[in-house]
């Protein structure tokens, strides 16, 4: 993040406009969720690429205002994008820990009885499997990169 300063009070409409371009140019999109997955991976394949869908659990432990401990789950859809030629994806599990850096797409696609339908995921650029060993968690699989050229997301034409 960085910040703008002009040197005198009085700042010409010209700066202020200047000043709202750059802010609004410099945006962050970026998620980044540790969680198990929630159902065995759907698997597709577009070109030479292999896309796996699923979702992740997120938990969150919170006191209520009476002191009462509780725990929220909540859900995140997920894509990973990989090479065909990598196995990478098998190692995708229902339970499996995962470690997953992306940005968040939202897309409208028509279902079959011709009505829009919205869908809300994360577009992982990174991912990491961890596998559990005693007490502890070994990385199994370390960058999966999304194909250049690729332009990741849900869609249906």
């Amino acid at each position: 993040m960085f910040q703008v300063w002009f040197n005198s009070p009085k700042t010409s409409s010209f700066a202020s406009t200047l000043l709202i371009n750059i802010i609004m140019e410099n945006t962050i999109n970026k998620v980044e969720l540790l969680g198990r997955i929630g159902q065995t991976p759907r698997f597709s394949t577009s070109g030479d690429v292999q896309v796996a869908r699923f979702s992740i659990a997120t938990n969150e432990r919170f006191k209520d205002r009476n002191g009462v401990l509780k725990e929220e789950t909540t859900w995140h859809n997920v894509s990973v994008w990989s090479s065909k030629n990598t196995d990478d994806l098998r190692l995708l599990k229902k339970g499996t820990q995962v470690h997953v850096i992306g940005k968040i797409r939202n897309a409208k696609y028509r279902n079959a009885e011709g009505e829009d339908k919205y869908y809300t995921e994360v577009t992982s650029s990174r991912m990491n499997v961890c596998r559990e060993e005693g007490q502890n968690m070994q990385q199994v699989m370390s960058e999966t990169n999304i194909p250049a050229g690729m332009a990741p997301g849900f869609a249906i034409n």
